[in-house]
């Protein structure tokens, strides 16, 4: 009985029925991140959309990026934006498989994807904390950056 059931189980594998791809396509993963709903229920899209509108573009979108590093069971989905005055990043960061759908922050609680997930006005605060910071000297930003890990307020 038991090899019987070994056999099954071998079938199985090889005929690809119980091996799925865990790694989305580009288009499914920049779509689960875009529909993704964050803790205060707002989408992923529609929080960057009230942010555009709420900044009067001074917060703009610049689109997103798949990232797949070898060894890795799931695909990177970056959010390219431009802030202010400082030049355009793809620094929101959500890790995304398939089989079954699951989407998360890379940082959940560091950065603005932090602030994204709380909702339109958290992440709208912390947009102005960035550009607030757009205007110190070059040294100083440095400085607040390097010392941000070890600062024991929550700004937000």
């Amino acid at each position: 009985m038991r090899p019987l059931g070994l056999a099954l189980l071998a079938a199985s594998v090889a005929s690809g029925a119980a091996a799925q791809p865990f790694l989305p396509t580009e288009r499914v993963a920049i779509d689960l991140v875009r529909s993704r709903h964050t803790d205060s229920l707002a989408t992923v899209d529609g929080t960057l959309a009230y942010a555009e509108r709420a900044t009067a573009g001074a917060f703009t979108r610049g689109g997103y990026r798949v990232v797949r590093r070898p060894g890795e069971p799931f695909a990177r989905v970056q959010i390219c934006y431009r802030l202010g005055i400082d030049p355009p990043t793809c620094g929101l960061d959500y890790l995304v498989t398939v089989n079954p759908p699951h989407i998360e922050p890379a940082q959940r609680h560091d950065g603005l994807a932090r602030d994204l997930e709380h909702g339109p006005r958290a992440f709208l605060r912390a947009l102005a904390r960035e550009a607030d910071l757009q205007r110190q000297p070059a040294a100083l930003r440095r400085i607040e950056a390097a010392l941000e890990p070890y600062n024991p307020y929550d700004w937000r």
